[in-house]
């Protein structure tokens, strides 16, 4: 099974490659909302768990995380928003194969990359009708995405009673 996600030549393109992108582009993204967040941790919550003996790990733990929880998920889950729609990033590295592997070496290709390489050449209306019916295909991943992360943003407000 393992051997199967990497078979194929390492040549730079394919969906590893693509992975690898979108985490270098979504990661500052997501840790400058996280550190936003964090700064809304009242200072007295902190300063009391170091007065108790609490250790720094122990405060990030036990006070900081759960204070921001909901904040935190919901930046993790507008990262992801964000990732789902990055085109041209992924259009370059991806390889613009029009085949499903299992190789994560192998070349392949996105809705979003489908959209932005063919849409030119759309010439027949049922080529167009197909391109804007993947394009509706992506709205609608993206907002399952998005409702998904807002009903655990309801279900964490609801279990901490705010």
């Amino acid at each position: 099974m393992l051997g199967a996600l990497f078979r194929g030549p390492p040549l730079g393109i394919g969906m590893l490659t693509a992975g690898i992108v979108l985490a270098i582009m979504v990661i500052p993204f997501i840790s400058s909302v996280m550190r936003e967040v964090f700064l809304t941790v009242p200072t007295r919550l902190k300063e009391s768990a170091y007065a108790l003996g609490s250790t720094t790990t122990e405060v990030v733990w036990d006070i900081v995380l759960p204070y921001t929880r909901s904040a935190v998920i919901g930046g993790i889950f507008l990262g992801m928003g964000r990732a789902l729609g990055e085109t041209m990033a992924v259009t370059f590295v991806l390889g613009n194969a029009h085949r499903i592997s299992a190789s994560l070496l192998e070349p392949g290709n996105s809705i979003a990359a489908s959209i932005a390489n063919e849409f030119a050449e759309a010439t027949t209306p049922m080529y167009q009708s197909a391109l804007l019916a993947l394009g509706f295909l992506l709205f609608v991943v993206t907002f399952i995405v998005l409702a998904i992360a807002k009903l655990m943003l309801m279900q964490l407000k609801k279990r901490e009673g705010k």
